[in-house]
């Protein structure tokens, strides 16, 4: 290896170690606390776009919520909070510590996802 290439594989490396420990609200100002909240509990399994298509769950019926085939829930605020709350026995972890507010945000986004609204002016689901 080169020593210019070297210099730019550790400046490259050292800017990705310097993101990492910004954040990714840091780095991406831009995202709503939906968005956020999205990435940070639900995109694992059900994806960044709601469709479900992960590794982990491809296939699942069930974890893709931008359609109307719920096995739980549905789509009204209500059910959407309790199964976030409560979770699903032996599909979805609950999420007790979060908020009404979140909770009532994340539905917001999702129902952005299913293009149910509009995403707010300078963002995109």
């Amino acid at each position: 290896m080169t020593s210019r290439t070297a210099a730019v594989a550790w400046t490259a490396a050292l800017a990705l170690a310097m993101g990492a420990g910004l954040g990714c609200d840091r780095l991406f100002p831009h995202r709503s606390g939906g968005e956020r909240l999205w990435r940070k509990h639900c995109a694992e399994c059900h994806g960044l776009d709601g469709a479900g298509n992960t590794l982990q769950y491809m296939g699942n019926p069930w974890a893709d919520l931008t359609d109307d085939h719920w096995k739980t829930g549905g789509g009204d605020a209500s059910s959407f909070e309790r199964v976030i709350h409560d979770g699903v026995f032996g599909e979805m972890p609950g999420f007790p510590d979060l908020s009404h507010e979140e909770v009532r945000t994340l539905y917001e986004y999702l129902r952005m996802l299913r293009h149910e609204t509009q995403a707010p002016a300078g963002e995109n689901p």
